[in-house]
């Protein structure tokens, strides 16, 4: 497993994390707005398929597959972003039970080729915060740890 994201078919980036479990408890890190706003932001994931999801960093959708507490997936818009709208992107949260830990698989597919990066530094930026939450720690401030990652991920375009 390793902490970068990998990148497939030029439009999907995959991260994977290992986290204490249980699961229903990562679960809800994923879709309870009280935990969703310590370590990603403040916002909405519906409970059912076609949903509303809608975070306040401008991010929009509907619910696409929910099977709590091992699959959850939506549709990702951001219709005001600086480099022109990405519509209808997929973000797919896979949990699975791995030992005394879960495994979180999180994929981001459709995106458009100029943007892969930047969302897989990003979602890596926010998947540390839910590490450190999940582990009881306070996450480093998301400014400081994305400008880090998204140096680190464009020396990957080379």
């Amino acid at each position: 497993m390793t902490d970068m994201a990998t990148i497939a078919d030029r439009d999907t980036l995959t991260l994977v994390r290992r986290l204490p479990g249980p699961i229903e408890r990562v679960w809800a890190y994923l879709t309870d707005p009280q935990l969703l706003v310590e370590w990603f932001s403040d916002g909405v994931v519906a409970d059912r398929v076609g949903g509303e999801v809608r975070f306040e960093m401008g991010a929009t959708g509907r619910v696409t597959a929910f099977e709590p507490p091992r699959l959850l997936e939506y549709t990702w818009n951001e219709l005001e972003h600086a480099r022109g709208p990405i519509a209808d992107t997929i973000v797919r949260w896979e949990l699975c039970d791995e030992g005394d830990g879960v495994r979180l698989t999180l994929t981001h597919s459709r995106l458009p080729e100029p943007e892969v990066l930047t969302h897989g530094a990003g979602w890596h930026t926010f998947l540390e915060r839910l590490v450190s939450r999940v582990n009881g720690r306070e996450p480093e401030p998301i400014e400081k740890l994305y400008a880090r990652l998204k140096l680190e991920y464009s020396q990957l375009a080379g």
